[in-house]
């Protein structure tokens, strides 16, 4: 019992402050999290790279990366209400509104959305 004892204690005193958990008891990561997820393909289930996907809430507005491979990612660790506008060369526009991303102590809970574009013509 008394090793177990001091090996605790060496545990707690070798450990830097920013290791503990706050009073709270939760211990947030350092990893930056997107609020919106979007997965972009055409009707026959290809995916779309190079299109503009721009996110808007409110005054605040940034275009979404593209990840490849018909994946984008936005809203890196900001809660908010947005709308999405999707143009890709070769297909009619969409709009996706009212994408809600909440936030828990730590980070933004992530959304994924699907959005098949038409071709244009």
């Amino acid at each position: 019992m008394r090793w177990l004892i001091a090996a605790l204690l060496v545990w707690i005193l070798g450990c830097p402050l920013n290791m503990l958990p706050p009073s709270g008891g939760i211990v947030c990561t350092e990893i930056f999290i997107y609020g919106i997820n979007l997965t972009l393909t055409d009707e026959a289930g290809e995916p779309i790279t190079g299109a503009t996907v721009t996110l808007t809430s409110g005054d605040f507005s940034e275009t979404m990366l593209d990840l490849g491979s018909g994946v984008y990612a936005g809203a890196g660790e900001r809660a908010g209400t947005y709308s999405m506008l999707i143009e890709a060369d070769g297909f009619g526009s969409e709009t996706v509104a009212d994408i809600v991303v909440d936030a828990d102590e730590c980070h933004v809970i992530p959304v994924a959305r699907e959005v098949a574009l038409t071709a244009a013509g």
